[in-house]
């Protein structure tokens, strides 16, 4: 190994363990948020389909502390400013309709998608490094937290958006 390959490897491995503090973090932000709101939603449906996927979301948290162990590290944050941005809008959206409890939950469900969106990339990005860093565990429970994110997308967010615009055709 070259000085250049093994330089670039080391900071690949870093790269990734920022990556998981900045996932860490994400995580964070989107359980103290959902707590914040819970509250405000008005359709029982939307309350228990979020609900059910706070729970995959302290599973997420609990397969990012495993791979800190993995690494001997204790867990902890990056700021991850993206998703900060991602948050603060998601925050002035549900303001804006802070007075229209219909189109509050239509928010919502689009603010779940859009921070949906943004963690599978994240995950899958994460994953695809642990591979390239033979990373086989990380890579398997990068997955795992992909793939629950897409089935939340489409098993429930798709179906509750058409349903809840549905009124506007």
């Amino acid at each position: 190994m070259t000085p250049e390959t093994g330089h670039s490897r080391e900071g690949l491995q870093q790269f990734f363990m920022d990556s998981i503090m900045e996932l860490y973090c994400a995580e964070k932000i989107v359980g103290e948020s959902y707590q914040n709101i819970k509250h405000g939603i008005l359709s029982e449906k939307l309350k228990i389909i979020l609900d059910n996927h706070y729970a995959i979301h302290l599973s997420h948290l609990e397969r990012l502390e495993k791979i800190f162990k993995l690494h001997h590290e204790t867990p902890r944050f990056k700021d991850c400013e993206s998703f900060t941005a991602l948050i603060s809008e998601a925050q002035k959206h549900l303001e804006f309709f802070a007075n229209d409890p219909l189109n509050w939950d239509i928010a919502l469900i689009l603010t779940a998608q859009k921070l949906a969106h943004y963690k599978i990339a994240a995950y899958s990005a994460s994953a695809h490094l642990a591979i390239n860093l033979n990373l086989c565990a990380e890579a398997t429970l990068l997955a795992v937290d992909v793939q629950e994110e897409e089935e939340f997308i489409h098993n429930y967010l798709d179906e509750l958006i058409h349903e809840f615009l549905k009124p506007f055709r």
